[in-house]
Formats: C-alpha cells, sequence, structure tokens
C-alpha cells in the first residue's frame, strides 16, 4: 500500500523514478516497434536482391567454366599425339595402324578426366575413322560405349554420327540420363555433353559434365529451383522436374525479377546462356513473417522485464532516501542499512550537518553555492589544460580507421645527403598531415617511432576522400624513393576507441605483407603468402663445401634459383629479408674458424647492407658479394698447398671412373683411413665422396651436351653402377634430372631436336 501510495503521488521521489524508467522503456518500444515496420518493408527486398547476387554469382562461375572446358576441348583436340594418332586412322589400313600410339593419347586425357576441378565424368575422343572411342579408361568401339557403358536415349551412337556433319565448332548439349556401367554396377547420372569438331574434321572431342557437381559447386543445393536456358529459349538443365520452362515469364526492359504464380523467378543472362532460379513465394513470405514474430515477441519480453526492473529499482532507491527523510525530521539520525555507498555516507553526516543548520544556515548556504561553484569551474580548467589529441582518441567512440606509414631509409644514401632520417621523418610526418587533413579535417596525424607515422580518421569522412589522399602522397612518395620507401597499410573500419591496440595490430600485419618493389605501396587486405623459406641440411652442407672450395658462383646461382621461386610465388619483402638474415648467419658462422667475425662486426656489417634491399634484384647482387666475399677469405686463409691433399685431388680427377675408395688411397699414402678422412674434411670443407660425387657429376654434364649417350652410359662411364643412384645424385647437385638438363641446355643453345639416342631413363 505504501508503495501504490508513493507510485501514485506525482511529488514523490520513487514516483519521479518510476516514471522516468517508464518514459524510457516506452521510448525503446516506439523504436523497436518502428524497427519491425521498417524492418517488414526492406527484409522482402533484402531476400530478392539476395537471391539476385546469389544467381549472378552462379552465372559468373558457370560462365567461367564452360570457358575453362572450351579451352580444355581446343588444346586437347589440338594436340599433337591426338592430330596424328587420327592421321593414321584416317589414311593407314587397320594393319598398318600401331594402336600403341592411342597411349599417348590416353596420358593427355587422363590428367583433365581426373581433375575434380574440372567436375568430369569423363572426356571422350570420337575417331570416326575407325569407329573408335579413346576415354580416360582407355580404348573401346564407339557402339559398345553408347549401348553398354554410357547409354542415353538422347545421345546414342547414330546422334554422334550426325555431329560429325555439322558445321559449328562448339555445341554445349542438354542435359540427359547416362546409365553408367561397369564391370560391378551400373549408375543413372546426370550428364551435360560439351562437344568440339574443327571445320571438315573426321573426329569429335565430348566432355561429360556433371550436372549435379556443377550446380552443388556454383549455386548450392537448397530447395530454390535452378535452369539454364539456351539463346533459343530451349531447356539446357534444370534441378528438379517441378518447373518447366514454358512458366517462366517474360522479362521485359531488362528486368531481372518478377512473381508470376507461387513462384519469384530471378534471370542472368550470360554470353550465349541465360541462367533463371524460382523461389517459391512462401518461403520469403514465410521468413519475413517469421522474423517479424520473433522481433515482436523479443520487444513485448523486453517491455515486461522493464517494467519489472523499474519497479525493483524504484523501490530500493526510494527506501534509503525514506529513511534519510525520517531521521531528519526526527532528528534522531540512525545507521542506515543500505547497499548504496553514497547514501551511507550523507546519513552519516546528517546529524553534524543538523546541529550547525541553526547557528550558520544563511551563511553556509551561500559559502556552499560559492566553494561549489568554484570547485567545478577549477576541475574544468583543469580538464581542459589537460586535453590532447590522444584523449581525443580515447573518448571517440565513432567507428574510425587507422593509416600506417612504414618508414625504410636507403642508409647510405641519407648519409651522402647530410640529411638525418629523424628529420626527413619529421618532414614526411608534417606532409602527410597536410595532406589528410585537407580532405579529412578531423584526423590526427603523429609519429610514434622513428619510421611510423599514424593517421587516425573518422569512417563517415573516409569514402572517396581516403583513396583520393593516399594516391596523392603515393605520387609525391615515389619522387624520393631514392632516399626512402614507405609502406601505406590500411586497416578495417573499428567501431569502438578500445580496439585501437587491434587496429594497430592489424596495420603492422599488412605492413608486413609489402612486396620487395622500388615504390610506394597501398596494402589494404590479406593475401595468402608462401611458405617461409628455409635452407635444408643437406643445401647448407652443399653451400659449406662450395665455398670452403672457392665455388661462389654456384652459391651464387643456387641463391638466385630460389629467390625467383620465391618472387613467381610472390613473397613479401619480409621474408626475402629473413631468408637472407639466414644466410648472413650461416656465413659468418662458417668464417668463425678463420678468425673473421670474432666480434660479429663482419655479420653487423652485412646485416645492415641486407637492410639496404628492396627489390629481388638488389637481394641476389647482396648475396653474390657476400658469397664472392667469403670465398675470397676462405681462400686467402688457407695455407700454403698441401700434398697429401694435392694427391688426393689429382688421384680423384684422373680416375674418377674407377671404384675408388678411402681405403685405397689411405695405404697408397701410408696412412689410417680415419686420419685421412678427418685431414681431407678439414682441409677442403668436404668429404672424399664429396669430391668424387662433384668431380663425376662435372663430367657427366660435358657428356649430357656434347655426346648422344644415353643417360645409362654415361652412369657406368664416370663410375655410377646404378643408374638409379647416378639420377639421385646428378639432381641433388643441379636441380634437375639428367634427361631434363639435357633438354633444358639444348633448347636454350637453340639445338632443335633432341639426341635420338635419349632413352626412357632420361
Amino acid at each position: 500500500m505504501r508503495l501504490k501510495w508513493a507510485l501514485l503521488n506525482r511529488q514523490t521521489l520513487v514516483f519521479k523514478v518510476f516514471f522516468s524508467f517508464l518514459v524510457i522503456i516506452l521510448l525503446f518500444s516506439v523504436f523497436n516497434l518502428l524497427s519491425v515496420h521498417l524492418f517488414n518493408r526492406s527484409v522482402q527486398n533484402e531476400i530478392i536482391q539476395y537471391n539476385r547476387l546469389m544467381l549472378r554469382n552462379a552465372a559468373e562461375r558457370y560462365e567461367t567454366h564452360l570457358e575453362r572446358i572450351r579451352t580444355l576441348l581446343f588444346d586437347i583436340y589440338m594436340n599433337e599425339q591426338v592430330v596424328a594418332f587420327n592421321r593414321q586412322l584416317h589414311r593407314k589400313t587397320e594393319d598398318e595402324i600401331d594402336y600403341w600410339k592411342a597411349g599417348d593419347v590416353l596420358k593427355s586425357l587422363r590428367s583433365p578426366a581426373y581433375n575434380p576441378m574440372f567436375f568430369l565424368n569423363n572426356f571422350f575422343l570420337y575417331f570416326d575413322s575407325q569407329n573408335l572411342i579413346v576415354e580416360k579408361e582407355g580404348t573401346v568401339e564407339a557402339e559398345m560405349m553408347f549401348t553398354k557403358f554410357y547409354e542415353s536415349d538422347a545421345y546414342p551412337l547414330s546422334f554422334w554420327k550426325e555431329e560429325l556433319t555439322r558445321d559449328s565448332n562448339y555445341v554445349l548439349h542438354p542435359e540427359a540420363t547416362f546409365t553408367v556401367s561397369t564391370l560391378n554396377s551400373s549408375v543413372d547420372v546426370q550428364l551435360i555433353p560439351f562437344s568440339f569438331r574443327a571445320t571438315s574434321s573426321n573426329y569429335l572431342a565430348i566432355a561429360l559434365l556433371d550436372a549435379r557437381a556443377l550446380q552443388e559447386a556454383f549455386f548450392g543445393s537448397d530447395n530454390r529451383h535452378f535452369m539454364i536456358l539456351t539463346q533459343d529459349g530451349s531447356l539446357l538443365y534444370r534441378s528438379s522436374d517441378a518447373l518447366a520452362a514454358e512458366e517462366i515469364p517474360s522479362f521485359a526492359n531488362g528486368k531481372e525479377y518478377g512473381l508470376s504464380g507461387d513462384y519469384y523467378f530471378f534471370i542472368d543472362r550470360g554470353a550465349d546462356l541465360t541462367y533463371v532460379t524460382a523461389v517459391p513465394y512462401a518461403n520469403i513470405a514465410s521468413q519475413v513473417r517469421n522474423a517479424s514474430l520473433m522481433l515482436l515477441l523479443i520487444c513485448a519480453v523486453s517491455i515486461v522485464i522493464g517494467v519489472f526492473v523499474s519497479v525493483f529499482l524504484s523501490r530500493k532507491i526510494n527506501r534509503p532516501v525514506k529513511q534519510m527523510v525520517t531521521s531528519i525530521l526526527r532528528r534522531d539520525p540512525v545507521k542506515l542499512q543500505s547497499a548504496i555507498l553514497e547514501f551511507d555516507l550523507i546519513h552519516q553526516n546528517i546529524y553534524e550537518l543538523m546541529k550547525e543548520r541553526e547557528s550558520i544556515q544563511k551563511d553556509l548556504s551561500g559559502k556552499r553555492s560559492l566553494l561549489t561553484s568554484f570547485g567545478y569551474i577549477n576541475k574544468l580548467k583543469a580538464i581542459t589544460s589537460d586535453i590532447n589529441e590522444w584523449k581525443d582518441i580515447a573518448e571517440m567512440d565513432e567507428p574510425f580507421v587507422i593509416v600506417l606509414y612504414q618508414l625504410h631509409f636507403k642508409t647510405r644514401i641519407v648519409a651522402s645527403s647530410q640529411m638525418k632520417p629523424e628529420r626527413m621523418a619529421y618532414y614526411i610526418q608534417e606532409y602527410i598531415n597536410v595532406v589528410i587533413s585537407e580532405r579529412m579535417p578531423s584526423a590526427h596525424t603523429f609519429q610514434i617511432e622513428n619510421n611510423q607515422i599514424l593517421s587516425l580518421i573518422r569512417s563517415e569522412e573516409i569514402p572517396g576522400a581516403l583513396e583520393d589522399a593516399l594516391a596523392r602522397l603515393k605520387a609525391i612518395l615515389d619522387r624520393d624513393k631514392s632516399y626512402f620507401l614507405v609502406t601505406i597499410a590500411v586497416s578495417s573500419v573499428y567501431d569502438q576507441a578500445v580496439k585501437l591496440s587491434e587496429a594497430y595490430r592489424q596495420v603492422l600485419e599488412l605492413a608486413l605483407q609489402a612486396r620487395p618493389l622500388d615504390e610506394c605501396q597501398v596494402i589494404r587486405d590479406y593475401r595468402r603468402l608462401p611458405a617461409h623459406p628455409v635452407l635444408t641440411v643437406p643445401q647448407e652442407q652443399e653451400l659449406y663445401a662450395n665455398l670452403q672450395a672457392g665455388n661462389h658462383l654456384f652459391c651464387t646461382a643456387f641463391m638466385e634459383r630460389m629467390l625467383g621461386q620465391m618472387d613467381k610465388k610472390e613473397a613479401s619483402l619480409h621474408q626475402l629479408r629473413e631468408l637472407a638474415m639466414g644466410v648472413v648467419v650461416r656465413v659468418a658462422k662458417m668464417l668463425e674458424p678463420y678468425g673473421v667475425d670474432a666480434d660479429s662486426s663482419m655479420r653487423q656489417k652485412q646485416l645492415e647492407l641486407m637492410e639496404e634491399c628492396c627489390t629481388i634484384e638488389q637481394f641476389k647482387q647482396f648475396l653474390a658479394q657476400l658469397f664472392h666475399t667469403a670465398a675470397d677469405i676462405v681462400q686467402s686463409r688457407k695455407q700454403e698447398e698441401d700434398p697429401i691433399i694435392t694427391f688426393v685431388m689429382d688421384y680423384v680427377v684422373n680416375r674418377f671412373a674407377e671404384d675408388l675408395s678411402l681405403d685405397l688411397l689411405a695405404d697408397k699414402l701410408n696412412l689410417s683411413v680415419a686420419y685421412l678422412s678427418v685431414y681431407i674434411k678439414e682441409k677442403t670443407g668436404a668429404n672424399f665422396s664429396e669430391h668424387i660425387n662433384a668431380v663425376r657429376i662435372s663430367k657427366a654434364k660435358e657428356m649430357l651436351l656434347e655426346t648422344d649417350l644415353s643417360v645409362k652410359e654415361i652412369s657406368l662411364r664416370i663410375g655410377y653402377q646404378n643408374v638409379t643412384s647416378f639420377i639421385r645424385m646428378f639432381k641433388k647437385m643441379t636441380g634437375s634430372p639428367p634427361g631434363e638438363y639435357r633438354k633444358n641446355k639444348l633448347i636454350e643453345a637453340g639445338g632443335g631436336e633432341f639426341p635420338d639416342r635419349v632413352t626412357a631413363s632420361d
């Protein structure tokens, strides 16, 4: 009853608090109901636009895939082995035909036929001359293929014979049911034939596309109906028999969707085909109705919860206030049991205030007002005097984007200009601030490191203005690329200032994706980077052995190949620097036994030079100079010519084709095998077997290019009794097998035809 009386009395605190809660609830309720109303009007359009977008994406995928199949048909049709085999079938009698040549044709078919990315059930080459079909499993007579293995009422053998007389090259045939039979099973599949025939040719290439797999990959498998029509309006494919092509309404004036009967029809036109999807209208209406009911239910539950919470909080606030009022009226303060700390503090001081009330009431009231005003003014002044850019950023509660400018100074050129990088960074930051603030006045630009500058931009200023500003900055910064390079990373849109550190981490990660280019780069999105390259243990040993032997050219060529492969995979500048840093560390470690880099000065100098590299060519030049310097140091620090090493090397060079062993040499030198092995390794940097393999492979290279001997014959002549061991060692030391090495070198030299004696083992 007391609460009811308090709620009815408009002058009480509890009434005002409760009424305030109700006003807030009412505002939120009106907002929710308005949102539901607007949602009902717009959600149907959103669903329609979604279906249009899904169909457009499916049409683009189908068009791209059909173009890929068209290219595949042409390439296989014009394949040299296919043309040669057809010529043999056409011109020779059956006894003269070499059917083993069909194996070469079969190889060209199997790779695309089994490639899941082509969605092919099979690929045929139909040669009319001998009524023969070559497919992915082998060769078969045409009549047996179309009556036993791929049986279809729509596409019998007679149909394909007629296709050999047509004028057009590419024909995409309507989908049909094929009964595909094997030795153990028989299954019906939906296939779309796609055939190609050159003018006046007597054979046909046929690709059988898996219609269901294409639909699931490019369109999906939900309850929407999907159809593909040809230019004349005939049906090429449909996902179900529920709708026919005649039920599709006409779309005038370029309209892409419309309601007809119980379906919403959506259409998208490709180069030669028309794509149609039909969505039951009941589905769209049901989605809208369910969403509306859910929103209304949430709104009703929120109102009920809000009213109960309002009553509870009103009572909780009213109880301690009522106790304080009662205490003041009775002038008998009591201990207040309240969960609100401020009420406890007020109540504890009531008694003292009541004592002073009578004597200094007027004076205290005036002074209290003056002191209160004075205190607030001082606080406001203190806050104003501490306001800076960071405070604005910290209090910002609207979406924002940050832009990171990562500076890379070319130290040697900057040093020659007698200008300090810190000063240059300051000028760059000032110029960026001018360009950005001209287009986005509320943006903040500040320097956080010697080589890092940040711009914080509110999202409503971004459209158009940011792109224009970055384009202008890139054009200006590229003019000074001989002194420094700038990588510009643009973050996603973040909705709160507390996510500033997350946005900063994002732009740092984006900046690491910069490519090795001598220009300013603007990076907005992540891209897939290749795996970090690492040197394997055999590669490190090979580099070490060649540097010990003074063969810096081999090391340079090896790293150039590795850098070239990384460049093709679009590796980042950061990845290239990590690779180069690893090489520098390994070379420095190798030089330690020669008294070089004991204080890490050489390593530090090389790392500083490496930091100057910004392009692939610069990395290649840096590594070439590094290997050349290391090889010179090794050679200059080696002792004078050693007679034992001279004897061993001469023996290997002169008798490399024989069955050499360390035991034999140790016996000739009157030394133990263990001692001689360690001695050779210590003096040359490589063990005995590595020297033998190096001489043999060098001789093999000469014989591959200067003779027409087979790989097996060369293997025997240079001392390898097992040709497999020879091929493995050759590939390890050169990067390619012997046969491929010979072919590549002959092509580079313009050698034309390959030697007749290159065997299958090549």
